[in-house]
């Protein structure tokens, strides 16, 4: 089995991304992390993957880096990592891809996230996630989440909010 990674998006990887982005679409719900959209609002489209590049270094330069999780060639998933963040957002964002959910990725992937985050000097890393995605929160306490509150997101949602001491 080939290693699992975090890479940076770059121009390589815009077919595995476009594929992974069509099914998540196809798939239909949440898109997690947001940074992986691709829709303009304001253009009402889709954007290119090269437009779309320009986005994650734009949020690179504010403070927000995004990872695919990688398998060889095969985009698994991903993650973003906020160095400043409101604590019903978190410093960071994940998600996998639907075809490869349900077998440890997630947990996985933010283990591998969680030194980067150290490295960044962020102690306790603030991660939330919806009050009815146990999957999630399982994820989190995997990794030494330790449960903290339950607050409302800008959306009004309800989300559970986890520490993570690094």
């Amino acid at each position: 089995m080939e290693e699992l990674r975090l890479v940076r998006p770059s121009i390589g990887h815009k077919r595995q991304y476009q594929e992974m982005m069509d099914e998540w679409e196809s798939f239909g719900g949440r898109l997690n992390p947001g940074a992986l959209r691709r829709y303009s609002h304001r253009q009402q489209k889709n954007v290119t993957y090269e437009e779309w590049l320009e986005w994650i270094e734009a949020d690179r330069k504010a403070g927000q880096n995004l990872y695919f999780f990688m398998q060889g060639t095969a985009i698994l998933g991903a993650i973003s990592i906020r160095r400043r963040c409101e604590e019903v957002d978190g410093h960071s964002g994940y998600g996998i891809r639907p075809s490869e959910r349900r077998k440890g990725y997630a947990a996985k992937m933010l283990s591998m996230a969680l030194p980067i985050m150290k490295g960044y000097g962020i102690n306790p890393v603030i991660i939330t996630c919806a009050k009815d995605n146990i999957g999630s929160a399982k994820t989190i306490q995997r990794n030494g989440g330790i449960y903290i509150k339950d607050a409302a997101d800008g959306d009004g949602e309800i989300v559970e909010i986890y520490h993570i001491p690094v």
